[in-house]
């Protein structure tokens, strides 16, 4: 039992298998060299030395094989309200672990293998030692698992003494969190989540449709692009203005230029108003949040991520096709580049209890 009797488990996890695929091919290679050197030399003068492709097929699973029962199966890793351990090895079983109490910082790391595969290092510090004293390789989704372990050692590290003890809570700004995520990932999910935690939800999207209807908004569309960019209700034409901005980034950041400044306005409005209703807090789900710059005005940014499959199943739920999806979001920054710019990710691959578990854990941190 890889955790103490005496001891919370906090998280329990393996490797991702695909880690064996790196490490595998300079063995590969050379049991291949021995496999044909042995073939030559058993076969008579004249035959034919060389192995079929389905007994190259069963050499590489019989060697995937091998490699999974010596290298992935026996590591595991593990945290608890006390220690992070992993353990190695299957004859000689070694096991480290480090004290909580001890670690000075945890970061993720990936390799270029870590990336293409989605996986990560998790790397643990002490003090008073040189590099990092536990690693954690390979491990699936790292961000969740990186904030499940920073929260683990806000926990027992205690309560921050606080300077500020004394401070009217009337004179405090409500923590603002902002949202970002890929289309479908569930940002709305995770909004509606932290409203019954008592903060107040800015739909950006929202506002943002809202201030192309203000006659001195609808003026420059109409300037810039003729009257047939407005309906007959006298509306902006929704349909016809997403071909022109996703079409050309130009005429996107002419926009942004016009619509961003009248939100970050009303929504400062919104913030003062959480302040005297006394809220936790504001969130503000935008999906060009970094793009705008409205990341500085939040305490934390919140990257919802969730599996391609499950965001082009809700889309289509909408209308959407495939390739809409990805022309919007060839028009935004990088999932890669948020979810990096993010100080939090919120993975939204189950059920919504297990999503409001998650956002009450981050909550925490």
């Amino acid at each position: 039992m890889l955790i103490p009797a005496n001891e919370s488990s906090v998280l329990t996890l393996r490797p991702s298998w695909l880690m064996v695929l790196p490490r595998l091919v300079p063995a590969a290679i050379v049991a291949a060299i021995v496999l044909l050197a042995f073939r030559y030399f058993q076969t008579p003068r004249g035959g034919v030395w060389m192995l079929a492709w389905y007994q190259w097929v069963v050499f590489a699973l019989v060697l995937v094989g091998i490699a999974l029962v010596i290298m992935w199966l026996p590591v595991q890793y593990a945290m608890t309200n006390v220690r992070a351990l992993s353990r190695t090895g299957w004859f000689s079983r070694v096991t480290r672990d480090v004290p909580l109490a001890s670690v000075q910082h945890v970061v993720m790391q990936q390799s270029v293998w870590e990336s293409f595969t989605g996986t990560g290092t998790i790397l643990f510090a002490t003090a008073g030692t040189d590099g990092y004293a536990l690693a954690w390789q390979s491990v699936r989704h790292p961000q969740h698992v990186l904030s499940r372990v920073r929260m683990a050692l806000d926990a027992a590290r205690g309560p921050s003494p606080r300077v500020q003890q004394n401070v009217n809570p009337s004179l405090t700004q409500p923590r603002v969190i902002g949202l970002v995520g890929g289309i479908g990932a569930g940002k709305s999910a995770v909004a509606r989540a932290l409203e019954r935690c008592n903060y107040l939800v800015i739909d950006a999207d929202k506002d943002a449709k809202a201030a192309l209807d203000r006659p001195d908004v609808r003026g420059h569309l109409i300037s810039w692009w003729g009257d047939a960019i407005v309906s007959s209700d006298g509306k902006v034409d929704r349909k016809k203005l997403a071909e022109i901005i996703f079409g050309d980034p130009a005429q996107r950041r002419r926009l942004e230029a016009l619509v961003h400044p009248i939100v970050r306005a009303d929504r400062q409005q919104v913030i003062a108003q959480a302040k005297r209703e006394g809220k936790a807090g504001v969130v503000i789900d935008a999906p060009l949040l970094f793009e705008a710059g409205s990341d500085k005005e939040c305490d934390v940014v919140w990257f919802v991520d969730a599996p391609l499959d499950q965001r082009l199943a809700r889309v289509r739920s909408r209308g959407w096709s495939d390739e809409e999806l990805t022309r919007r979001e060839a028009a935004q920054l990088s999932l890669d580049e948020k979810r990096n710019r993010s100080g939090v990710v919120i993975v939204n691959d189950a059920d919504l209890a297990t999503l409001e578990i998650r956002v009450a854990e981050a909550l925490a941190m």
